[in-house]
Parts: C-alpha cells; sequence; structure tokens
C-alpha cells in the first residue's frame, strides 16, 4: 500500500524543521534514452525499436496515437522520463489524511510529428502520531486509522527528530513524467 512508498522517506520526516510548510524536495532523477525505429506494422500497431546498445524490442501504440502512419522505419524515437518526490511537514490539523491520485496526457495532434506526454503523480498525507527518539522511528497513520511505524536510518536525520511534532501532517508528493519526442530519418 502507500506505505511502502512512506518506509521509503521516512528519513527525510526526521529533516523537517516543526512548522515549515515549504515543500522539501527529496531528490529528483531523469534519463533520455533513443532508440531508432526498426519497424512499424500499421494493421497490429506494432513498432519494433532498437535501442543504443542494439537490443530491440516491440511495443504497440495505444489507440490515443494519432500519427502511427507518419512513424517510419529510420526515425529516431526520443525519451525522457523524470521523476521526483518532495515532504512537506505541515501544522497539526490543517490537512485531512488520505491519498490522491492525479494524471494526464497529451499527444500531438492529427498531421503534427508523432510525440505525447504523461504525466502522473501520487500525494500520500498521513499524521504523526509517535515520535520514538531512544529507537529512531516515528508512526505515521493514514485515512485509515492503521499506525505504521518506520525507522529513521541516517545517524544525521535522527539527531533532527526532536524538531518533529505529533499531530503535524506529513504530505509526501511523488510525480513522473514522460515525454517523447520523434524525429524523421535524415532530420536528425
Amino acid at each position: 500500500m502507500w506505505f511502502g512508498m512512506l518506509a521509503l522517506l521516512a528519513p527525510v520526516l526526521a529533516l523537517a524543521m516543526g512548522q515549515d510548510i515549504k515543500p522539501q524536495s527529496l531528490g529528483s532523477d531523469q534519463a533520455t534514452v533513443t532508440a531508432t525505429v526498426v519497424s512499424v506494422n500499421q494493421t497490429t500497431r506494432e513498432i519494433t525499436l532498437r535501442g543504443p546498445d542494439g537490443n530491440e524490442d516491440t511495443v504497440v501504440a495505444g489507440a490515443d496515437v494519432k500519427n502511427l502512419d507518419q512513424l517510419k522505419a529510420g526515425d529516431q524515437v526520443n525519451a525522457k522520463f523524470e521523476r521526483s518526490m518532495a515532504l512537506e511537514i505541515l501544522p497539526a490539523g490543517s490537512a485531512q489524511a488520505g491519498v490522491e491520485y492525479k494524471g494526464g496526457q497529451s499527444s500531438a495532434e492529427k498531421g503534427a510529428t508523432p510525440g505525447g506526454t504523461a504525466r502522473q503523480s501520487v500525494t500520500v498525507t498521513a499524521r504523526l502520531t509517535a515520535i520514538d527518539l531512544q529507537n529512531h522511528t516515528v508512526t505515521l497513520t493514514g485515512s485509515d486509522g492503521k499506525p505504521h511505524v518506520i525507522s529513521v536510518e541516517d545517524p544525521g536525520r535522527q539527531a533532527q527528530m526532536s524538531k518533529l511534532k505529533i499531530g503535524d501532517m506529513v504530505r509526501i508528493t511523488y510525480t513522473e513524467a514522460l515525454a517523447i519526442t520523434v524525429t524523421p530519418k535524415g532530420k536528425g
């Protein structure tokens, strides 16, 4: 459940500074991959791609891909993936515990160069219900009412745990985004 994600983030809870509601970045990363189109089957919507290491993989373009007819062998498909996480410590009573999902996608208009974007995020808000300074743990309770004990293992962060307050709300947002562009053969 969502507490799996929170368990990964537990060490940063100890860095929160009491009532500071400014989001803190927990990190981000990105990767870009360029593959060459080997073949396109318009009937089955299958696209075979060759990656930079020479391995080939076949993917199926969904119905929302409007410009598949423009994709040709030799075209370059560029995929940029980004993900990030942010943490906020909010004052007690200022937010409701729960989980919120958001997402969206777009694709190039019919007749334009093929491409598109997709984005999704999940935000988890839980109440800080216990702080155990001796054992270096915090307990978060979500909207389901179940407490989840999370270990804070980093010694530097353990030293900051005394700045947390029982009742504070912890809000963690994880976001992923993907952008795909196509460069026609001979134009790159």
